[in-house]
Formats: C-alpha cells, sequence, structure tokens
C-alpha cells in the first residue's frame, strides 16, 4: 500500500506544479496587461491631438504687452507666492503690492513649487489676463504663465532673479524679447 500512496502523492504533487505554473502565467499577463493600459492612459492624457500649440493660453510663459483697459489696482486680488530660498520675501512685498494699492489674499511659498530663474512669474485664468497684465508691471522682466482657474486672483510668483519691485514712476517694462506675445499665432 505504500506504493500507492507515494504514486498517489507524486501524482498530487505534480498536479499542483502545474497549476502554479499556470497561475502564474496568469497572474504575469495581468500584470502586463496592466502596465501597457496605465502606459495608455497616460500618454492620452499627455499628448493630445486636439492640443493647441505654443500661444501663451496653454500653460505656457508669454511675454505681456502694456495693459489696456486695466482695472484700479483695488479691484485685483493678489496671491504673491514665493519660488526662492530667501526667507520673508513674498511678506516683504507682498507688503509693498499692498502700498501700492492692490488686494493681497494670501502670501505663501509657491504652491507649485516650480524653479523660477527669472524675476517673476504672473500666473492667471484666461479672464482675468488684462488684471494680470497689471500686476506684471509690478515686476520688471515678469513673463505670463496662464492657467486653467476660473477665479479672478493674480497669482505673483517671485523668481531667483528678483530683486525689486519695478518704480512706479517709470515707464512700463518692454516684454521679454525671447518669449512669444500672448495670445499670438504660434
Amino acid at each position: 500500500m505504500a506504493f500507492d500512496e507515494e504514486q498517489l502523492t507524486e501524482e498530487e504533487s505534480a498536479r499542483r506544479h502545474h497549476w502554479r505554473r499556470i497561475r502564474t502565467s496568469v497572474t504575469l499577463l495581468v500584470l502586463v496587461g496592466v502596465v501597457i493600459g496605465a502606459a495608455w492612459y497616460s500618454w492620452d492624457n499627455v499628448v493630445s491631438e486636439d492640443e493647441p500649440v505654443a500661444t501663451g493660453t496653454d500653460n505656457q510663459p508669454c511675454a505681456l504687452g502694456a495693459p489696456t483697459e486695466a482695472p484700479a489696482p483695488a479691484d485685483v486680488q493678489v496671491n504673491v507666492y514665493n519660488a526662492t530660498d530667501r526667507n520673508g520675501l513674498a511678506s516683504a512685498v507682498a507688503r509693498q503690492v499692498r502700498d501700492r494699492g492692490f488686494v493681497v489674499v494670501d502670501v505663501d511659498n509657491d504652491p507649485l513649487s516650480r524653479d523660477i530663474t527669472g524675476t517673476a512669474e504672473v500666473r492667471s485664468g484666461p479672464d482675468a489676463q488684462v488684471a494680470a497684465e497689471l500686476v506684471a508691471t509690478l515686476v520688471a522682466g515678469a513673463v505670463y504663465v496662464p492657467d486653467e482657474r476660473t477665479e479672478a486672483t493674480i497669482d505673483l510668483v517671485l523668481g531667483d532673479a528678483f530683486e525689486a519691485l519695478a518704480d512706479p514712476a517709470a515707464p512700463p517694462a518692454e516684454p521679454a524679447a525671447d518669449l512669444p506675445a500672448c495670445g499670438a499665432a504660434p
């Protein structure tokens, strides 16, 4: 009888080994499918054929012109953010922005944690671009970066090259020459 039990155990062991190999193969196929699906989903969301090219309306920096029909500073809500490693920079600049008549809503480090090597970025939704142009006159060399927000707040994000606010008596600075004009065709 011992021979039959050994044979049964060997057959059972072989059967278990066979099913273990099938289970491993199915698991690997499912994992490969998940990875391919995730890659396809990511690629489809990052690169899309119907996205516009850089025109200043797709979150690409662009140079602002002189503000036309600008609102009064008291009608513009500004967030002042620090994208540098200088402590207290946003607070000091926010006081100056407030002294120039703007409504300062928030003072903090840059919530996007971007490296800004220039003087400043001015971010707003498309409906607040005219107010953003006014805010951009506060910092020489500031670039406009449109985003998808719907509220009318403007972000003034101070960069590494920031030294001081522009002199309010000085004429507005010229737009950055290396950036496309906001709203211009590519």
